[in-house]
């Protein structure tokens, strides 16, 4: 018996998303990534998740891989490594929020205040424009230190 051929994950939508970000790891860092300002491995370490030091090792290389995240050698202690978003992952924001959105309306127990929730339904683009401005600023404070 020939085993069926694996469809490539790319050409169908769904199939290339979940490819690139489709486990609950990799949303979690992108979460915090866009959302936290986390740029470095321990601050995704110590996330509330509690990720294995392999997973997330595997995780971060994946999101480099994929385009998703980029990799930077701090100058001055060569041993801290910071990620920072690309615009492939700044482009997933509009997406993401309208996630969390849905994700807030629909389990009981959500964390997501109501004045987010309220603010993305009235204002959508407002609301993905303040998340952008608090990337920009905290990729600068970052590259003024791995500089």
């Amino acid at each position: 018996m020939t085993k069926k051929a694996k469809a490539p994950w790319i050409g169908c939508p769904v199939r290339y998303a979940a490819g690139v970000f489709g486990d609950k790891w990799s949303f979690v860092i992108l979460r915090d990534v866009l959302l936290h300002g986390k740029r470095y491995y321990g601050e995704f370490l110590a996330s509330d998740e509690g990720i294995a030091t392999n997973v997330l090792a595997n995780r971060l290389q994946r999101l480099e891989d994929s385009e998703m995240l980029t990799r930077h050698i701090d100058q001055h202690k060569r041993s801290k490594v910071c990620y920072m978003p690309t615009p492939k992952s700044r482009a997933l924001l509009p997406a993401f929020l309208g996630m969390m959105v849905w994700s807030a309306e629909h389990d009981e127990c959500t964390e997501a205040p109501r004045s987010f929730i309220q603010a993305f339904r009235d204002n959508p683009k407002e609301t993905v424009a303040w998340y952008e401005a608090e990337i920009d600023r905290v990729n600068l404070a970052v590259q003024s230190q791995i500089v």
